[in-house]
C-alpha cells in the first residue's frame, strides 16, 4: 500500500539531512511516495518537486522584500498542492517562516505534522512556541537543549542526536607551527546564499587581502555551496589570493590551518571537524535592528558557544563583523599556538555533547512508530 509523504526541506544543509532521513524511511514503508520541496539532494531520493528550496533561500527582513513575490507564489503553489492531494503524514524540517504557515494548513487537513531540525524559537520569537504546539504533533530535535525547551512548553518531542555527527570525521592532525606561520592555510566560509555572498563579499575580500600582505604564501580556499555557481561567486569574491572550489567544504576545513565561517550550519560542522576558526555575520542595517530590538535577542549565535553556555570561539554580528576585527582574530589563531589548541579542546567537546551516531535512523524509526500509533488511535476511534 503505497504511503505519501510530504517534506519541505530549506537550505543546502537541510536538503542533505532531509535525503538521507529519508533514505531510511524507504526501508521502513517501501511503497512510500514523497512529493515537496527540496534541493539537489531530496531530488536525488526521488522526490516529486513541486518547488526548488532555492527560492525561498532568504535572510534578513531586506531579503525578504526583495523575494517576497517568489516566496509567495511559492507557498501559493505547495498550498494548492496539498489541498488537492492531501498527504498521509509531512515532515517539515527548518524554515520557520514558510513551514510553521504550512504546518497550520496541514493541520487543518487532518495531516499528522512531525518537524525535524528545530526553527531556532528557544533563541528568537519565542511568541512562536504556542503556534508549534497548536500545529505540530511531534518535534523531533538535534540539540540537547531543545529537549528541554519543548518539554517545558509542553510540546510532544525527542532528542535523536545531530545528523552531522555521522557525516563528518574529526581531523586527524594538525601541522606543526613552523609550517602554519610559514604558509597558512586559510578556509573561507561565506555562507551559501546568495544574499550572504553578497553582504559579506566586502569583508572577506578586505580580510584576505590583509592576510596576503600579513603572509605573502598564504593559502586561501573557499568552498561554494552547490546553492551557488561559481561565476556568481567570482562576481563577488575577486581577492587574487583566493582560490574558489568545487571541493566538498569539510575537505577544505580539514585541510585548513584555521577557517573564517560565516554563522550557520558550517559553523557546526566546522566544530565537529576539529579546525579553529572565528564566526562573522553581517545582515542589512533594518534585520539587525529588528533581530536586536523586536526580537530583543542577546545570545550566542554560534553553536558551538550555544552548545558550552560561553564564548569558545569569538563571534563578530554586524557592527563588529569587519575585516579587522576577524583578520587580528585569525592572525592570533595562526601565531598564537596556546590560544588555538585552546579552542581545539573546546570544539572537541561539542561532539560529545550531541550524543551518539544514527539521528536518522532513530529519527526514521521514530517516525515509523508514531504513524503505527496514530493510525491505530485513528481506527479505534
Amino acid at each position: 500500500m503505497t504511503t505519501n509523504l510530504f517534506m519541505v526541506a530549506g537550505e543546502a544543509s537541510a536538503d542533505m539531512h532531509a535525503a538521507a532521513l529519508l533514505k531510511e524511511l524507504k526501508k521502513k514503508h517501501p511503497g512510500l511516495h514523497v512529493s515537496g520541496v527540496g534541493g539537489a539532494a531530496l531530488l536525488s531520493e526521488g522526490i516529486n518537486l513541486l518547488l526548488n528550496s532555492e527560492k525561498l533561500n532568504v535572510v534578513g527582513i531586506s531579503d525578504w522584500w526583495d523575494r517576497i513575490g517568489e516566496v509567495l507564489g511559492g507557498y501559493k503553489k505547495v498550498s494548492h498542492y496539498i489541498q488537492n492531494n492531501p498527504p498521509d503524514f509531512a515532515v517539515l524540517l527548518d524554515l520557520p517562516d514558510f513551514n510553521l504557515r504550512l504546518a497550520k494548513k496541514l493541520k487543518r487537513l487532518g495531516v499528522p505534522v512531525i518537524y525535524y531540525i528545530s526553527p531556532q524559537v528557544w533563541a528568537w520569537r519565542k511568541y512562536r512556541i504556542q503556534q508549534i504546539k497548536r500545529d505540530v504533533d511531534l518535534m523531533l530535535v538535534v540539540f540537547p537543549f531543545e529537549k528541554e525547551f519543548y518539554d517545558r512548553h509542553g510540546v510532544p518531542v525527542v532528542f535523536v542526536g545531530h545528523p552531522l555527527l555521522e557525516a563528518i570525521q574529526p581531523r586527524r592532525q594538525f601541522r606543526n607551527q613552523a609550517e602554519i606561520l610559514s604558509s597558512p592555510r586559510i578556509a573561507v566560509l561565506p555562507g551559501s546564499r546568495r544574499s550572504e555572498v553578497r553582504y559579506h563579499a566586502p569583508i572577506l575580500n578586505d580580510l584576505c587581502a590583509k592576510l596576503r600582505t600579513e603572509y605573502p604564501n598564504v593559502e586561501i580556499k573557499l568552498p561554494v555551496a552547490h546553492t551557488l555557481s561559481l561565476d556568481f561567486v567570482k562576481e563577488h569574491i575577486h581577492e587574487p589570493c583566493v582560490e574558489l572550489t568545487s571541493t566538498q567544504s569539510h575537505e577544505v576545513i580539514a585541510w585548513a590551518d584555521v577557517a573564517v565561517v560565516a554563522s550557520g550550519t558550517a559553523t557546526l560542522e566546522t566544530a565537529l571537524i576539529g579546525t579553529p576558526f572565528s564566526l562573522f555575520y553581517k545582515v542589512s542595517k533594518t534585520s539587525a535592528w529588528i533581530y536586536r530590538n523586536v526580537m530583543s535577542y542577546r545570545g550566542f549565535i554560534g553553536m558551538p558557544n550555544l552548545l558550552h553556555q560561553k564564548e569558545v570561539i569569538r563571534e563578530f554580528f554586524q557592527d563588529s563583523a569587519t575585516s579587522q576585527n576577524i583578520f587580528e582574530e585569525t592572525n592570533n589563531l595562526l601565531k598564537n599556538e596556546q590560544y588555538r589548541n585552546k579552542q581545539v579542546s573546546a570544539l572537541s567537546i561539542c561532539r560529545q555533547k550531541l550524543g551518539v551516531t544514527g539521528a536518522n535512523e532513530r529519527a526514521a524509526e521514530i517516525i515509523h512508530q508514531f504513524l503505527v500509533t496514530n493510525k491505530k488511535s485513528h481506527r479505534s476511534s
